[in-house]
């Protein structure tokens, strides 16, 4: 953007802001605007602090999944940053009910952080509130955006997209004076987790890996704080923190080259491939895995529906909850219990 666009648009945005109205609200409905007097609110985070002196109505969403918790406190994006999957408006099912007839505009970028956002397309927008929790943004990008409106981040603690499901619901709360709302989320869909782990008592203790393919040669093992690592600790089961002597990334990443297959042999082994299903194929190729205890036994889970992939991947307040309801039971049934 050149220095004399930005001046012009922050100064349309700063005047539009000021002739807004903040919406009526209904302290009985959890999606209802926030109370006028719970502003302005100011947010902690690895950058500092953001004070959102107003409630937001014009709010965009740059982490990779940060609409879901949005949406899911009643708040519709107007632009969205896109992540993968061929979805209008890049929501995907499990969120269709929440953004009902809106249309948010889907920003110009990327997966992850290979790009720049669109700053002077986001400045165009005029947005008042901008959510990038499932994201690694920078400093640098963090002042141009706050230039625009009050940004938010994460804390320093889940920086470069390692905040948790948790964490995302509570933050965006926070920003939208309606952390209350956001706990209560939190708090439900902790206990569809605990429920689950209950009526299935088997799956505590036993070891599950979670792999993943992206490059010919190796595998990628979930690990740590990655959502879908905690998945299946959130359902009893343990998850490794190395394979073959090897220990995860800040990503919570394990690579596991081809030659060491064999490393991921434990009680459980899950592929999530419904981004590239013709992995199945790969692995079952190399001559080593069917000689797996694990394969041997049965105890290998597929995911190929690239939706419940997704939900799986995502790892939101709401696409775990259709996660959940549709892969405990595979889950039971592969480890027979």
């Amino acid at each position: 953007m050149s220095r004399r666009t930005l001046p012009v648009l922050l100064a349309a945005f700063a005047l539009t802001a000021a002739c807004a109205a903040p919406a009526a609200t209904d302290p009985e409905d959890p999606a209802a605007p926030a109370a006028a007097g719970a502003f302005p609110v100011t947010v902690e985070h690895a950058y500092g602090s953001t004070e959102i002196p107003a409630e937001p109505v014009r709010v965009i969403t740059l982490g990779l999944s940060d609409q879901d918790p949005l949406l899911a406190l009643g708040v519709t994006p107007i632009a969205v940053y896109p992540w993968y999957g061929d979805h209008e408006f890049a929501t995907w099912p499990w969120a269709q009910d929440e953004l009902g007839a809106a249309q948010p505009t889907v920003l110009a970028g990327g997966v992850r952080n290979e790009s720049e956002p669109p700053i002077e397309e986001i400045a165009s927008l005029q947005p008042d509130l901008i959510l990038s929790l499932y994201n690694a943004t920078t400093p640098e990008q963090y002042e141009l955006l706050s230039r625009i409106a009050p940004t938010v981040v994460p804390d320093q603690e889940f920086v470069d997209f390692t905040i948790t499901w948790q964490e995302a619901t509570r933050v965006t709360g926070e920003a939208l004076g309606r952390e209350a709302d956001a706990v209560a989320l939190v708090d439900h869909l902790e206990q569809e987790f605990a429920d689950a782990a209950a009526a299935h008592p088997g799956f505590a203790g036993q070891e599950a890996v979670v792999a993943e393919r992206f490059e010919p040669g190796e595998s990628i093992v979930r690990s740590g704080n990655d959502v879908r690592a905690r998945f299946f600790g959130d359902l009893g089961f343990t998850v490794p923190t190395e394979v073959a002597g090897v220990p995860a990334n800040d990503f919570g990443e394990i690579t596991v080259s081809d030659e060491l297959i064999g490393e991921l042999s434990r009680d459980l082994l899950v592929w999530n491939v419904g981004f590239g299903p013709e992995e199945r194929a790969v692995v079952e190729a190399n001559p080593v895995y069917p000689t797996l205890p694990v394969v041997q036994a049965g105890k290998v889970l597929w995911i190929e529906d690239p939706v419940l992939s997704g939900a799986f991947t995502w790892g939101t307040v709401l696409s775990l909850d259709y996660a959940l309801e549709q892969l405990v039971p595979q889950v039971a049934q592969t480890v027979g219990g």
